[in-house]
């Protein structure tokens, strides 16, 4: 399988689940290869390198029961996952084929979906059949670890208060914590001020740009974090898209290097208002907002109440379109 989205996002931190389990994955790997990486969902470190002998290998983990595992061949950017459960399965990295339990092939067929989807939009509507389809198993839970920062947060208080079995996984264990980080920022709610330093050093209240008449998108981001940077130029086209009609941005930032906060609004233009107390994560933005995670954003109505989180990529465009009718 071919990795066209980010290995990263899945390797988000996770528990020990259920008792140890002896698992076996027999597999075919590509013509090229010499070794392959074996990863756990839930760190960012490899487990082990498994060996290629003629095309071919054999994994023998002694893991957690649901323990998600990623196998690796970065030479040749082709990956597999699969889940500890303690039934024998083969899988041929050329092919895609999978042969395992029903919990394995669901899953094969969801990372296969994910591989083939062209945009983030379509990923998020795979990972969200995914979750619909296995309720009670590891790859439902996969999935939400995946979509919990993408869902508004009406549609994660709605996935909770179903109590599916998922949500017992170790890899749902930040899913709460998270909802009620997002309670601090929900829709419906108004902003919360707070005051920080703009690049000159001049202190400013949120109060003086945001419930003022117009809506205001309040931008948290860092000049170090990759993300927030690949974001930035839908976030500039969309200003100077709707500045003429009001329309404003506060960037609220996590730097805590000064000059690289400021190098980076000059040399990308980012032309709206920018504060911040240059305390990184320990940022009283953070803190009032519960943001655990960059970029994010809150895009309050002209008085200034919440109506829209997170919203990057299309998204962003989208709503300001059905605001602006254009």
């Amino acid at each position: 399988m071919k990795r066209l989205f980010s290995l990263a996002a899945l390797l988000a931190a996770a528990l020990p689940f259920m008792a140890q389990t002896q698992f076996t994955v027999k597999g075919t790997a590509h013509k090229d290869a010499k070794t392959l990486a074996l990863m756990e969902i839930g760190t960012n470190q490899q487990n082990e390198t498994i060996n290629v002998t003629n095309g071919t290998f054999t994994i023998n983990t002694d893991k957690p029961e649901g323990t998600v595992m990623v196998i690796m061949d970065a030479q040749n950017n082709l990956f597999n996952m699969f889940v500890v459960d303690g039934k024998e399965m083969t899988l041929d990295m050329n092919t895609d084929e999978v042969k395992g339990s029903a919990q394995n092939m669901a899953l094969a067929k969801l990372a296969l979906a994910m591989s083939k989807a062209k945009t983030e939009t379509e990923q998020e509507e795979v990972l969200r059949q995914g979750l619909a389809a296995n309720p009670n198993n590891a790859v439902g839970a996969f999935a939400m670890s995946q979509l919990m920062y993408v869902m508004s947060y009406d549609e994660l208080k709605a996935e909770i208060e179903k109590d599916a079995p998922y949500l017992k996984h170790p890899l749902c264990a930040k899913v709460k914590p998270y909802l009620e980080s997002l309670a601090l920022r929900a829709p419906g709610t108004m902003f919360k001020d707070i005051e920080e330093a703009d690049t000159l050093g001049n202190s400013h209240k949120l109060s003086e740009y945001v419930g003022k008449g117009n809506y205001v998108l309040i931008d948290f981001w860092a000049s170090w974090c990759g993300p927030c940077m690949m974001e930035m130029p839908n976030v500039k086209a969309n200003f100077e898209k709707y500045k003429a009609k009001g329309f404003n941005v506060v960037g609220l930032s996590f730097d805590r290097n000064a000059d690289a906060w400021k190098k980076a609004i000059v040399e990308k233009e980012l032309n709206w208002t920018h504060l911040s107390d240059l305390k990184f994560w320990q940022t009283i933005a953070a803190q009032t907002y519960g943001i655990r995670s960059i970029p994010s954003s809150i895009l309050c109505d002209p008085t200034g109440k919440i109506i829209a989180l997170d919203l990057r990529g299309e998204k962003l465009g989208n709503k300001l379109k059905e605001i602006y009718g254009f």
